[in-house]
């Protein structure tokens, strides 16, 4: 999904440089670099991991069940957990996403 993003906008930067020099167009193709630069600080920075919502609800279902039958889950899955539950509600906040 980020790839395909990143993809995109390098093609918009193209077709921008390829536009005339109206100030518009340089200005679309500055912030379409700027747009690629921060994809790219935070791709190298984060590890994204594509779940679709059912399997979201899965994995964290399947989080919450181990907490139960044990003392604590390890503070990783708890991490994890964390993690889907907010992706989740904001998911759900915006549906676009």
């Amino acid at each position: 999904m980020l790839k395909d993003y990143r993809d995109w906008l390098e093609s918009e930067l193209k077709l921008l440089g390829n536009a005339s020099d109206q100030a518009y167009s340089l200005g679309q193709a500055n912030m379409a670099k700027r747009a690629i630069e921060k994809l790219d600080e935070e791709i190298a920075q984060n590890l994204y991991v594509a779940f679709d919502r059912p399997h979201a609800r899965r994995l964290l279902t399947a989080i919450e069940a181990t907490d139960q039958r044990t003392t604590s889950v390890p503070p990783e899955f708890a991490e994890l957990r964390s993690a889907i539950t907010a992706a989740l509600v904001e998911a759900d906040e915006n549906p676009a996403l």
